[in-house]
């Protein structure tokens, strides 16, 4: 086999090149993306409860009262979106979405799940946060970044083809349709913080932005101002 032959992160950075695969390889610059034809599961698929952002610790968004509350943006997505942050979930690839949401609301007390979008263990999409709406993923990083989280606790396993295939279509369709300049992982952000994405998947990030013509890191990320 494959993996028995290269190293492991040999072998996934050439599934993220489209070496083991039939994908087209997507850059902006040779293929322009739709994002509808990435076929996401919207929210109401999933069965998505509604934000609850008066009781959640997000709270109404206020410029000078609540600055970090719930906001929805004012201006168009492509003057607001600069940079892609991919996350995993660190817990079970069983999970879904609805798990995801449900833990975020309930227990950590978010107006509505974190995350922009999730990808489960055999590559599908679901929208989550709608991009309208300011995230709550990376602290202190949330305006204008998107979140993209993988299911599966990549500390311990390794990243599945699937999910690969599927960050780099949604990566590159993001790229496409909107300002993005930068991508990086949640740790890059909070470093000795959290090791989100995980280990066996933050090395691959570089290679995955280049690939996408974007720029790896934290540079690109500009707070919005009111």
């Amino acid at each position: 086999m494959i993996a028995d032959k290269l190293t492991r992160r040999a072998f996934l950075k050439l599934v993220l090149a489209g070496a083991t695969i039939s994908l087209p390889v997507l850059t902006r610059c040779t293929q322009k993306c739709s994002m509808e034809s990435l076929n996401i599961i919207p929210r109401a698929a999933w069965g998505a409860m509604d934000p609850v952002v008066d009781a959640s610790v997000e709270g109404p968004y206020d410029p000078v009262a609540n600055p970090g509350g719930w906001m929805v943006y004012d201006r168009p997505l492509p003057q607001v979106l600069n940079t892609i942050i991919v996350h995993h979930s660190a817990s079970s690839l069983s999970d879904g979405a609805l798990e995801i949401q449900s833990t975020h609301i309930q227990y950590k007390g978010f107006a509505d799940i974190a995350y922009n979008f999730v990808i489960d263990g055999i590559g599908q999409i679901y929208e989550g946060r709608v991009l309208t709406a300011r995230g709550a993923h990376t602290g202190g990083h949330n305006t204008g970044t998107i979140g993209i989280v993988l299911l599966g606790n990549f500390e311990e396993i390794e990243p599945i083809e699937a999910q690969l295939v599927a960050l780099k279509r949604l990566a590159g369709c993001l790229a496409s349709a909107y300002t993005i300049t930068h991508l990086a992982g949640h740790r890059d952000f909070q470093p000795g913080m959290t090791a989100c994405p995980g280990e066996n998947l933050e090395p691959l990030l570089p290679d995955l932005a280049a690939e996408l013509q974007l720029e790896f890191g934290t540079g690109g990320y500009v707070e919005l101002q009111p």
